[in-house]
């Protein structure tokens, strides 16, 4: 991998950009560049303990592609824990949080705000609420 050099107050503002939205400096310079997301892809997900809400955007893209670009956020929660069924029925993901949703809810709706920040989702004054609509940058 081809390493760049910057400096320190470019790193910081980096860094500070990344955190709140749980992505890598790297993610926020593709953002920057308009490269499409490295790990937007097809393949199913691999089954483990956890899945981090990162993880489960390009299913989330790609559930809204097949869909024509909108969904309800209902479908996208039905369709995304069919594909993580596995994990999304232990213990830990059915626990109830904030407002008595179960976890993987939570996490599905975490992972949908960061592609939202990422420019791949409009936000809910754009589509509607409970309707999750792509943006150009996320039908591309």
């Amino acid at each position: 991998m081809p390493l760049i050099e910057i400096d320190q107050e470019v790193w910081d503002i980096l860094q500070e950009k990344a955190r709140p939205l749980g992505v890598t400096t790297n993610d926020i310079l593709r953002n920057i560049l308009k490269i499409e997301p490295k790990y937007i892809s097809k393949e199913k997900p691999q089954i483990k303990d956890k899945i981090k809400q990162k993880e489960m955007i390009p299913d989330i893209v790609n559930i809204l592609k097949e869909n024509g670009g909108i969904a309800t956020k209902e479908f996208v929660d039905e369709k995304i824990f069919q594909l993580y069924r596995d994990v999304f029925e232990q213990n830990y993901y059915q626990q109830k949080v904030s407002n008595g949703i179960p976890r993987w809810k939570h996490n599905v709706a975490w992972a949908k705000e960061i592609a939202k920040n990422m420019g791949l989702i409009e936000p809910p004054s754009m589509s509607g609420r409970g309707m999750w609509k792509l943006t150009d940058k996320g039908m591309n």
